[in-house]
């Protein structure tokens, strides 16, 4: 991922413990509570065929101390691309048709910018420090918009809102206008999102274990520290 693919021209994100920053064919992640002296390092593996996550450790000597953590050849992405290819079919399984009688009728109301999901929402919530994207928390505040009236979602942009009954965000819904004018609202429930993440996570899990290279062959990779 290049930096200026991330708004206001940033090379990272910034969270309250967290710092991820893009470096060409390199991520670096840094928590805080990881310690002083310590991130971590996601090398995409351009030169050396490998894809590696390994961590390092500022030593009181001045030098650093590498521990590869995962590491996987580049020829296996294929075989782990398979594995996601249901994916998109099962998430689209979940959309469901949204009809405002359906909210009325319910108590459920509609909001938007609650989540930050598009490039412009995140870009409205956000700003620049130290070339890092960090959220603030008035951008923010004023990014919100609850409608009055229900209708007032087909005067939305295209894209993403929320759906919120009693105070608490119940699902993500979707507008979108087709070529001839018509609006399509579709809703998932957060519940089956929830659901939907933590059975990916699994599979993926699953996959990228059977891929990895074993602790044992790193000698053939110079690179790889254990």
């Amino acid at each position: 991922m290049e930096g200026d693919s991330l708004p206001h021209g940033a090379t990272g994100i910034e969270g309250g413990d967290f710092a991820i920053e893009f470096r060409g064919d390199k991520i670096v992640f840094v928590a805080k509570s990881a310690g002083p002296g310590k991130h971590y390092t996601l090398e995409a593996g351009f030169k050396t065929g490998v894809i590696d996550l390994h961590e390092t450790q500022d030593v009181p000597d001045g030098q650093e101390r590498h521990r590869t953590l995962f590491a996987m050849r580049r020829n296996e992405l294929a075989a782990l691309l398979g594995v996601a290819s249901p994916m998109i079919p099962e998430l689209l399984s979940l959309l469901r048709p949204l009809r405002l009688g359906w909210l009325k009728h319910r108590n459920i109301g509609i909001a938007r910018g609650l989540e930050p999901v598009s490039d412009t929402d995140i870009a409205a919530v956000t700003r620049k420090r130290r070339k890092r994207l960090t959220l603030d928390a008035d951008l923010y505040e004023k990014n919100v918009f609850v409608p009055e009236y229900l209708e007032d979602v087909y005067a939305f942009p295209d894209g993403t809102f929320s759906l919120v009954h009693h105070g608490r965000p119940l699902g993500l819904g979707f507008k979108k206008t087709t070529g001839d004018g018509r609006v399509l609202l579709f809703w998932i429930k957060r519940r089956d999102l929830i659901r939907f993440g933590n059975k990916w996570q699994a599979t993926f899990g699953r996959a990228i274990a059977d891929i990895a290279i074993p602790s044992e062959d790193y000698p053939q990779y110079p690179f790889l520290r254990p």
